[in-house]
């Protein structure tokens, strides 16, 4: 214990100071609260608008996992639509010309900032395509025919190919086609005017009601992934359906897919309904194959080679027959001499949307 005397206390430490304190304190609490109400009014206040839309991510199919392999039904042969081509199918006068669709959907970012599936899953052109004719052909009706669907995958990268829905092995033969530098479209099944046609599984009918077709049609695009959008099989019933076709081009908007149209009909509205909802979209001018031999093939390219050099651009399609396949490997060797340019059909796409 100190023996020395006890120190002398101010006055300021025995009342002035703890006041002093007090106040401070008090005015140091107010500051922080106003600070945290000014912070959480910041959070609370709504960022600006975003317009741009978000691609859906795709729905598993129904009853089955994505890569399940399909049983072929008894349809129509492989190859062919079995439907009457529209009118005029061969020939530039039925060419029909892709209308803009609403300006939102020119857009290369979705609000997520991913492209959308239609050009993240783009192939580019080979060569320089400024100012040259360019051709689009489109291969559809593969994967039934496995040997064909084989030889069409080994055909030049730019050639698109349409792998029918329902066909099976699509897995192994999408992934080898991916592999090959191709840009794939997912060949829908739909509707024919004809009932007696089988469509086959999954396949869209006026009849259906709106959760049927989309349920359908999610199994579709649920058969395999890498692909830029869908084109029609068959459907020359289905496609003259405004309302059937505007929920088609709900989902394709939402999963950012574009059309082709690939005109069995005449009347088909596959464009306008497009259009109308923003899905970019394409339509075929020519049919390769509808005679299966080699001269009306060849005849079909030349046409083919009239209208690119006449508009600029030009879709064709074709289906995996062994005149077709052998007639487009001489034909795309001879495109360069011909100062003509075979490209992707996103390619053909962009052009006819006046898109970069």
């Amino acid at each position: 214990m100190s023996d020395l005397p006890p120190p002398t206390v101010s006055p300021h430490h025995n009342g002035g100071t703890p006041r002093r304190h007090r106040f401070w304190a008090v005015l140091a609490v107010a500051a922080l609260s106003a600070a945290a109400l000014i912070l959480a009014l910041d959070r609370l206040s709504p960022g600006p608008a975003d317009n741009s839309a978000t691609v859906a991510v795709s729905l598993p199919p129904e009853g089955g996992s994505n890569g399940a392999t399909a049983s072929p039904p008894s349809v129509a042969p492989a190859g062919s639509d079995a439907e009457t081509p529209a009118a005029g199918s061969g020939n530039s006068s039925s060419t029909q010309t892709a209308m803009l669709p609403p300006r939102p959907e020119t857009k290369t970012k979705t609000s997520s900032g991913q492209s959308p599936a239609w050009r993240r899953f783009a192939t580019t052109a080979p060569v320089d395509i400024r100012d040259k004719p360019r051709v689009a052909i489109v291969i559809d009706d593969l994967g039934l025919d496995r040997p064909r669907t084989e030889r069409v995958i080994a055909l030049a990268p730019a050639v698109t190919l349409s792998f029918l829905a329902y066909s099976g092995d699509l897995p192994r033969l999408t992934a080898a086609a991916r592999h090959a530098g191709h840009e794939m479209i997912v060949h829908v099944p739909m509707e024919p005017v004809n009932t007696k046609i089988d469509m086959g599984p999954n396949g869209l009918s006026t009849n259906q009601p709106k959760e049927e077709v989309l349920r359908r049609l999610n199994w579709d695009l649920g058969r395999f992934d890498g692909y830029v959008g869908i084109n029609n099989h068959m459907g020359s019933r289905f496609t003259g359906d405004a309302q059937a076709m505007g929920w088609v081009m709900d989902e394709l908007k939402a999963r950012g897919l574009m059309f082709l149209d690939s005109r069995t009909i005449a009347g088909s509205i596959g464009a306008k309904a497009a259009a109308a909802e923003g899905v970019p979209f394409a339509e075929r001018d020519v049919f390769l194959d509808d005679e299966q031999t080699a001269t009306a093939v060849d005849q079909q390219l030349r046409e083919v080679e009239a209208i690119a050099k006449k508009k600029g651009t030009v879709i064709a399609i074709g289906h995996p027959h062994d005149v077709t396949i052998a007639a487009l490997t001489r034909w795309i060797a001879s495109l360069p001499q011909k100062g003509i340019v075979l490209v992707p059909l996103t390619e053909v796409v962009k052009a006819r949307l006046g898109l970069s």
